[in-house]
């Protein structure tokens, strides 16, 4: 595609420069002009009913002649004309961005070179009057056989001699020259939205590229999404200069205001509302594939490392663009909207769900603060999966990752009568539930609106109904030489439910004296999930707590040769094949350990150290059993330095949570 204007060097670098897309001015530039002009052209007029006096228009301008003639066509066509200006800021905004990025403007553009596409597009250039043919056609001796658009509302009327007559027989001519443009119009919509290669659709293939490119780290996601929503709007707006010429050769006919409207309606609105749909998926992809699937189960809810703030605004500029277009197939009669702003603004959302939130294949309605519960308004699969955690048979289950895909819902609310306040959250349950205002028309007409984006469902734990399945062994009882008090195991939820409250909590206090000789244990084993699925690279965490008490120690006065014992803990996993790993021990930490051997202190003092955080494990998921097991241990050897006393240790271990994550995509 051409670029004939360039836009200025210092607000592109800023753009591009921003950590976040923001939905400023600045970064709609060039998506608002051509939405500015379906606010006020497509949706309101010049090729709507009003259309159908066009023609009247040219013929009372042409009969009156006069200084006022090329006036009153310039308006005419600067209405008709502002579609291709709008085109020339899209391409020149992708065209900056792609400037330093060779590799995938290639791609770029050799996606487009679809032979079919390429016909379409060349052809309704030419009755558009952007095309090399237009030379011809403006020669002196070519005052009849109109077959562009500029030339039939700029030149044509402005020709010596021309009269209402002519300018009606030309008129008819191009109206039988251009009516193949529907069909145009048409095939640029096939290849963007079904498929020009292969199975993909030109949206698709798009995604998926721009995805791994941000996978890369060659382009960020919002330089990357703006691309796709360039390339987007440039097949948009050779449609719409195709649906100018369709609409100005319909106005040549008795019936013209009823037959462009039934084509608005029945025809192009609803083909503008297949590509809007199929751009909105794409985008959706395109982020979802961009991102690092870590599906996180159990424990926490969304935060910025799985979908970043800046999703929520590509999501909302993605909403609020599509609502716009989609102005060109709205009905011209009954009520309508006071404005193209009023006619989109309120509130768009969308919400994850795991396959084992669907009923009956339908996601569950959605609650927002002081609104009606809203029913989903499009649901679809997202190109990931999540893991999705069950209760069967009273236990914990882990679903095949090959079958858990995940569903993306939208829901839409109006605002009511009396809109929300700009800046005051709606709900603080949701993440960007706060009103604003987006210059979707350009900065003098803003839109005021609101996004969500509600992960949550997707790391939602196991049911908090499921059993527990859990084993108690204290330390054994009846060494003369080391003695456990107040030993307590308190039980809380499953591990991986997402309840609050302690998982697990033990406490026990030991004294030992010199002639002890042992290493001993309590545990507590808890079952944490089943799994009968495809192998996957999985991350687990857990959220500890450790705190130990140490007695002024009664050996000190034996020096070097003082009695060294540990009194630690350790947090392991039991894989289905009965092999054991520690994701957490007290005993190892680089910066300090919780554990009498290490810590680092003197010992002629009570000690008090905790240790507490996430701590992280890699391995991967094979089909079988998993359990968590917490070991306590004590190790106590026997020295031949008698001391007087008995050294004494509390140890408290606490278990917050435990959440899996995926590592790596599935396909």
């Amino acid at each position: 595609m051409h670029i004939d204007t360039q836009p200025d060097a210092a607000a592109t670098a800023a753009m591009l420069g921003a950590p976040s897309l923001q939905l400023n001015s600045l970064s709609w530039s060039a998506a608002g002009n051509l939405t500015k002009w379906i606010g006020k052209n497509a949706a309101s007029g010049i090729v709507g009913a009003a259309a159908g006096m066009l023609f009247q228009e040219f013929l009372g301008a042409v009969g009156m002649g006069g200084p006022d003639l090329a006036g009153k066509l310039d308006i005419i066509s600067d209405k008709l004309t502002e579609v291709q200006r709008s085109l020339d800021r899209v391409e020149s905004m992708t065209s900056e961005i792609l400037l330093k990025l060779d590799e995938l403007h290639n791609f770029m553009e050799k996606s487009l070179k679809v032979e079919t596409l390429l016909t379409a597009m060349g052809r309704i250039d030419v009755a558009y009057g952007y095309a090399d043919a237009d030379a011809s056609l403006l020669k002196a001796d070519a005052t009849g056989g109109a077959i562009s658009l500029r030339l039939l509302t700029e030149n044509m009327p402005h020709f010596p001699g021309m009269t209402p007559d002519y300018l009606m027989k030309a008129a008819h001519e191009f109206a039988s020259y251009v009516a193949d443009v529907p069909d145009c119009i048409d095939t640029i919509r096939r290849v963007l939205a079904k498929a020009a290669f292969g199975q993909d659709s030109l949206l698709d293939h798009w995604a998926k590229e721009l995805a791994q490119q941000v996978r890369n780290k060659k382009i960020s996601r919002e330089s990357a999404y703006l691309v796709i929503e360039g390339y987007f709007l440039q097949a948009i707006s050779v449609q719409l200069k195709g649906l100018c010429v369709h609409c100005l050769a319909l106005s040549t006919d008795q019936f013209a205001a009823n037959r462009i409207e039934q084509y608005l309606q029945q025809n192009f609105g609803l083909l503008m509302r297949e590509q809007t749909e199929a751009y909105t998926a794409a985008v959706e992809d395109f982020i979802f594939l961009s991102l690092d699937p870590i599906m996180r189960a159990g424990m926490t809810d969304m935060s910025a490392r799985e979908f970043p703030v800046h999703v929520d605004e590509i999501l909302l500029r993605t909403d609020l663009l599509c609502a716009a277009l989609n102005l060109v197939g709205r009905k011209s009669t009954g009520p309508l909207a006071a404005s193209p702003q009023a006619a989109i603004q309120g509130m768009y959302a969308r919400s994850l769900f795991r396959p084992s939130d669907l009923r009956d294949g339908k996601v569950p309605p959605m609650d927002v603060s002081g609104y009606a519960q809203a029913q989903a308004g499009q649901q679809r699969q997202a190109p990931f999966a999540c893991l999705d955690l069950i209760a069967s048979d009273d236990r914990a289950v882990l679903r095949d990752v090959a079958t858990t895909r995940v569903t993306v819902a939208r829901y839409k609310w109006h605002f009511p009568t009396t809109a929300p306040a700009v800046g005051v959250s709606i709900d603080s349950r949701f993440r960007g539930a706060t009103p604003a205002l987006y210059p979707v028309f350009g900065p003098d007409e803003p839109v005021l609106a609101v996004g969500i984006f509600n992960g949550s469902p997707l790391f939602r734990g196991v049911p908090a109904s499921v059993q527990q399945s859990r084993k108690y062994t204290p330390f054994p009882k009846g060494n003369p030489h080391v003695t456990y008090f107040s030993e307590t195991h308190t039980p809380g939820r499953h591990p991986l439910t997402n309840g609050k409250g302690e998982v697990t909590e033990t406490f026990f206090q030991v004294q030992n004296a010199y002639k002890a000789d042992s290493r001993e244990h309590s545990l507590v084993m808890q079952h944490l999930f089943s799994y009968t699925g495809q192998e996957i690279d999985v991350r687990m965490h857990v959220q500890v707590l450790t705190r130990l008490q140490v007695g002024p120690r009664v050996d000190m006065h034996l020096g070097a040769g003082m009695h060294n014992y540990s009194v630690y803990h350790r947090l392991l996993v039991r894989f289905p094949d009965g092999t054991e790993r520690a994701i957490y021990n007290s005993e190892i930490d680089f910066d300090h350990a919780v554990d009498v051997q290490r810590v680092l202190d003197t010992f002629n003092r009570s000690v008090d150290v905790a240790r507490s955080g996430f701590f992280s494990m890699d391995f991967k998921l094979i089909p079988g059993e998993y359990h968590l097991i917490l070991d306590n241990e004590t190790y106590f050897p026997s020295t031949s330095h008698k001391y007087s006393g008995w050294n004494s240790a509390n140890l408290v271990f606490k278990l917050g949570g435990v959440a899996l994550e995926m590592r790596y995509p599935t396909s």
